[in-house]
């Protein structure tokens, strides 16, 4: 073979290695391109499970047994035997709840003439300065002021009470820099779930308190007997400066605000009660729209149907309102629905057995009062609804019931 020949097949040789190379070139970076491109997306992806979840999620997700996660100064430590742990997972959460709701938690100072006292806290919801807290922590809603907890001090002046929930909004004076309203949460609860209270138990400002949701949808009576229906009950300690601070969840969003507590003492004995966040904002709403929240209501007196009444009556079902009387001439009676006639001692009351016992309202199925209060509750005074009631044997279904404005005075034709 000619060396000219030679050199040819040498040259298409070397052409084609620098075809074979280029290729090589292009197939690994594109491969290196989309591994990164991957990568990329992995980490995004890895960064929502650390954000919504921490890094205990990140390792749940991969499989790793984990006992805890420890913090220090530095960032975080994994490993169990480490001596130079500052905090648990635990303490970190609580941690990170308490900063997220500090600054949108108040102080409410009540003027009593020779001395200003902490009568209560309250709830930062929007950035102009409204504030939600109880009716008795504002007490006349005259000469009230605001601590904040970066140190100062703001007036305030009453936007309305409504004395049925034992909710006030009040609003602060407008100022240069705006509140921080506190973030709330929008997802049902459950028993067994943090519960975080903040708030100035006897003048102790910003003080923190960590428990469970420990049940809910809670009855409960206040000293002036009216009843407050679906509260969050909790065992965070809480008493007397929380009432009107917010209960919180692990994040620091506001599940309920503080309330009352059950005690033979007057102090916390493990069993305190929070008004759901949901009648918060609707009651908030109307004041701060209406200056009064208005609220539909039978004119009857009723009695929470047990077993001892439905054994009494001979029913076969032990679960209603029971009519014991209605008003005369009242919506209730015009539309036809019957009170009792069989006069009977019941506990220190007197009632009337034999009326209607109300077993829907709307399609609303009603067990005891705390359906009979919600589904009366999400109704306006003037509106119309239908009953299903029992009555002599038959199911019977009364249309065009008017309702009545609730009052703190008919809110008390509940027997105990």
């Amino acid at each position: 073979m000619s060396r000219k020949n030679i050199s040819k097949i040498l040259l298409v040789l070397a052409f084609v290695v620098s075809i074979i190379t280029v290729i090589s070139l292009l197939l690994f970076w594109t491969k290196k391109i989309n591994e990164e491109k991957k990568i990329d997306e992995l980490r995004k992806e890895l960064l929502k499970v650390v954000n919504k979840g921490g890094e205990e999620a990140l390792l749940n997700l991969a499989g790793v047994p984990l006992k805890g996660i420890f913090y220090d100064e530095d960032g975080v430590v994994l490993f169990e035997d480490d001596s130079s742990w500052a905090y648990s997972l635990d303490e970190k959460e609580n941690m990170r709840a308490f900063d997220k709701a500090k600054s949108s938690v108040v102080e409410i100072v009540q003027d009593k003439s020779l001395s200003s006292s902490i009568s209560g806290c309250g709830v930062l919801i929007s950035s102009e300065g409204y504030v939600i807290t109880n009716g008795h922590v504002i007490g006349n809603g005259k000469d009230i002021s605001v601590n904040l907890y970066d140190g100062t001090s703001v007036g305030a002046t009453l936007v309305g009470i409504d004395t049925l929930t034992d909710i006030a909004v009040i609003k602060l004076e407008k100022r240069e820099k705006k509140y921080i309203p506190l973030e709330m949460y929008s997802g049902s609860l459950k028993v067994g779930q943090k519960a975080i209270a903040i708030g100035s138990p006897y003048g102790y400002s910003w003080s923190m308190s960590v428990g469970v949701v420990s049940g809910l949808n809670r009855l409960v009576y206040t000293s002036s007997m009216l009843p407050l229906t679906d509260l969050i009950q909790t065992d965070a300690a809480v008493n007397p400066g929380n009432s009107g601070g917010p209960l919180l969840n692990s994040r620091g969003e506001m599940i309920g605000l503080n309330t009352a507590i059950y005690s033979t003492s007057g102090e916390n004995q493990g069993l305190s009660f929070a008004i759901p966040l949901e009648t918060v904002l609707d009651v908030a709403t109307s004041l701060i729209k209406n200056g009064k929240v208005s609220r539909g209501w039978l004119d009857v007196l009723a009695v929470e149907l047990n077993s001892q009444i439905a054994e009494y009556l001979k029913l076969d079902f032990d679960e209603g309102v029971l009519i014991s009387q209605v008003v005369p001439s009242g919506g209730a009676d015009k539309a036809g629905l019957k009170g009792g006639n069989e006069k009977v001692g019941y506990g220190q009351s007197i009632i009337y057995l034999g009326g209607d016992i109300i077993l829907e309202i709307n399609g609303n199925k009603i067990s005891g009062y705390s359906d009979y209060l919600t589904v009366l509750g999400s109704y306006k005074s003037g509106e119309k609804v239908s009953v299903k009631v029992y009555r002599n044997g038959n199911i019977v279904t009364i249309n065009d019931v008017v309702l009545t404005e609730r009052s703190e005075e008919n809110s008390r034709w509940i027997i105990r």
